[in-house]
């Protein structure tokens, strides 16, 4: 995927292409969720593919941290 950027009130998303095997290629957007409460279980990004004029959301996204492992002794 790729970084755009436009100019104005625009926003930075990223914009790429996703292969669906037997259903072809279809152009695919991840837009940052700019409504998103803090505390929430919102998603922090969504994933959208154009079919036609239509958009349609098919996937989302969380920021996730991964905890260090504990060193165990037995």
């Amino acid at each position: 995927m790729e970084k755009v950027k436009k100019e104005g009130n625009a926003k930075k998303y990223l914009a790429g292409e996703i292969d669906l095997g037997i259903l072809g290629k279809k152009q695919a957007y991840l837009f940052k969720n700019t409504n998103r409460d803090k505390d929430s279980n919102q998603p922090h990004y969504r994933l959208v593919i154009k079919e036609g004029d239509a958009w349609k959301e098919v996937g989302a996204f969380w920021i996730r941290e991964s905890k260090p492992k504990e060193d165990t002794e037995f």
